[in-house]
């Protein structure tokens, strides 16, 4: 990482749970951190807290949680502004993170917390408790400012919504990536989503490009097969009747694999990443990681 140059932020969001986007956002963390030898830092801002437990271990979490050093205190200290702040961005930070290999060198974690559930609905209120310096859509970007330069790419885990804590995200990203089940469920709010970050993007005089829809948990079926090729056509939705683009559909599609639940096991003793994910999932993440890679790098030209 180049000192002072700013780094690629990616959120990584889909308003329906379920879809491969937690999977689909660490294994693009580790995967630009051991084979693009990339300094990543994956930011966890759903409360579910899957980001975090596919990365260190349970145990480890705890602790992290009880002595205020995950996301949750960050947003608890700014709505209890009041008391004297808890947080401090270097403490909360994990370092060489990873059920691979005892982890991955080049990949650190800012976990999250089930706490966010509780205090999610507060945020939006901080400027109006009496703490009128803190915009409530800053409150990420400002913690990150010591140490964002040390990396060339933060992955966000967005929550499964377009609520303040996203927000966050979207408000220090350079760019997004929307995984989905291809299927009529899961594709829903694709439009919702592109449609509400492009309006934020303009309120905040930001630019926040979407860089693709990638299809996860795939599986050989008409449903899926008719879905993708929509996709793939940019005929998805409300779009075209909407006068919107729809976003690129990725190339590297991802499928349904069994090896997902053991790849966040942290007693299996994995080697590799293609042990993780299983090698055909594993080849078509190496895949996606490297269209996200380029796509990433052309844009900064």
């Amino acid at each position: 990482m180049v000192k002072g140059k700013t780094p690629h932020v990616l959120s990584f969001i889909n308003l329906k749970g379920g879809v491969g986007k937690t999977t689909t956002a660490v294994a693009v963390a580790e995967i630009l951190a051991l084979e693009a030898r990339q300094r990543v830092l994956l930011i966890d801002l759903d409360p579910q807290t899957n980001a975090t437990v596919n990365l260190i271990s349970e145990e480890a979490w705890d602790e992290l949680d009880r002595s205020g050093r995950t996301i949750a205190q960050l947003f608890d200290d700014k709505i209890n502004h009041h008391l004297e702040p808890k947080f401090d961005i270097e403490r909360a930070i994990v370092r060489r993170v990873s059920t691979v290999n005892g982890g991955i060198e080049a990949l650190d974690l800012l976990p999250s917390s089930i706490r966010l559930i509780e205090l999610q609905d507060h945020i939006p209120g901080i400027a109006m408790m009496g703490n009128f310096t803190n915009n409530p859509l800053d409150i990420l970007k400002k913690a990150l400012q010591p140490v964002i330069d040390r990396y060339d790419y933060v992955i966000i885990d967005c929550p499964p919504s377009l609520g303040t804590v996203t927000r966050n995200g979207l408000r220090m990203s350079t760019g997004y990536v929307i995984p989905t089940i291809p299927d009529i469920v899961s594709t829903w709010g694709i439009y919702q989503i592109v449609d509400n970050v492009r309006r934020f993007a303009a309120d905040i005089g930001q630019t926040i490009e979407p860089l693709g829809i990638v299809a996860t948990k795939v599986q050989k079926n008409n449903l899926h097969d008719r879905v993708m090729n929509d996709l793939a056509h940019g005929r998805l939705g409300k779009f075209n009747a909407a006068g919107v683009q729809q976003p690129r559909f990725f190339e590297s599609t991802i499928p349904l694999s069994v090896n997902v639940a053991r790849g966040a096991d942290h007693e299996a003793d994995l080697r590799t990443l293609n042990g993780k994910y299983g090698p055909q999932a594993y080849v078509a993440l190496q895949v996606l990681t490297r269209e996200i890679w380029a796509l990433c790098e052309a844009n900064s030209q």
